[in-house]
């Protein structure tokens, strides 16, 4: 890499070492974020922005030097909101350091982003509202308010994900992590499952234990789907739950036979004197349609100290 020809590149640019330290960034940056240039190198990459823009930086940088893969954010400094691309630095002897490009956002643009957040708070307000209706209503038993509330959960799972692929296309990261059939972040889909029926647990005082990575192999399909299976798998574990009991919420990857897979547990303590012959409510037939939907397997067991155990497994995209 060349240091005259990124003096100049008008876009602002920080190069630095695999400790996440500045060794040069370029007169557009030093000019954009007030340092000077001559005085950058060895300085720490904290040293060089504030506020939330620090904390994205050193996020985006950790990952890049401990992963080596490209990772796309968005920063605001100075006023300028900036979309940024951080990569590795490769040499013969291994990875040696990382180079970030930050290019100026448009007033268009970042109210195109900020639309995309506000939208996500009305969605989750509604799904909140039909959670309820369903509670209140008693409409798990009933197949007419059933139909037509989870018929009102389908679409707005459907919205939740054009929100999803509308961030995508706005950081940029369709190209790396869209594959042609269509994918998803597992975590972000269960995360967001269990966040719709947070409010339902607390009203009858159950608790929740969820226990998610930070990152899990991509699954190819559509995420709207696994989302909405958890919604109501977590609904049916509420209907029989006791007050002050904990469902467990947990999900890791495994490998078998050079495969790749995501595995999802949910487990309800229902070790209160129900015995193993006695192990509750089948799967949903909703439930089990949609994971087959995504070409996996869901299973379900009764321990009577351990309570019942919900394993769903789904075929990974290969990292």
């Amino acid at each position: 890499m060349s240091t005259s020809l990124l003096d100049y590149i008008e876009a602002p640019i920080v190069v630095g070492d695999q400790d996440g330290s500045a060794a040069y960034v370029n007169p557009a940056f030093a000019s954009r974020f007030g340092v000077a240039a001559a005085d950058v190198r060895g300085k720490p990459l904290s040293k060089l922005f504030d506020g939330g823009a620090r904390e994205a930086v050193l996020v985006a940088v950790a990952r890049v030097c401990s992963d080596g893969e490209t990772e796309r954010f968005r920063i605001r400094h100075g006023g300028f909101g900036y979309a940024a691309i951080a990569s590795p630095i490769e040499a013969s002897e291994g990875r040696v350091g990382f180079v970030v490009l930050f290019a100026e956002t448009s007033s268009e643009d970042e109210r195109l982003h900020s639309l995309r957040r506000e939208m996500r708070e009305p969605v989750n307000d509604l799904t909140r509202v039909l959670d309820e209706v369903l509670e209140q209503t008693g409409g798990r038993r009933d197949e007419r308010y059933r139909e037509l509330v989870e018929d009102g959960l389908r679409g707005l799972a459907q919205l939740r994900k054009w929100i999803d692929e509308l961030e995508r296309i706005l950081s940029g990261n369709h190209g790396s992590s869209w594959s042609p059939g269509g994918s998803f972040d597992p975590v972000r889909a269960v995360a967001d499952a269990v966040r719709h029926v947070s409010s339902a647990f607390a009203a009858r005082n159950v608790n929740f234990d969820v226990q998610l990575p930070d990152r899990l192999p991509w699954v190819p399909g559509d995420g709207s789907l696994l989302e909405l299976a958890i919604v109501q798998l977590l609904q049916d574990r509420l209907e029989n739950a006791a007050a002050e009991s904990t469902v467990a919420v947990t999900a890791r990857s495994v490998e078998r036979n050079g495969n790749q897979y995501v595995m999802i547990g949910v487990v309800d303590g229902r070790g209160d004197g129900v015995s193993i012959e006695d192990p509750g409510e089948p799967i949903p037939d909703t439930v089990l349609r949609t994971i087959q939907e995504l070409g996996g397997e869901i299973r379900s067991n009764t321990d009577l100290t351990a309570g019942r155990t919900t394993a769903i497994r789904l075929g990974a995209l290969k990292q």
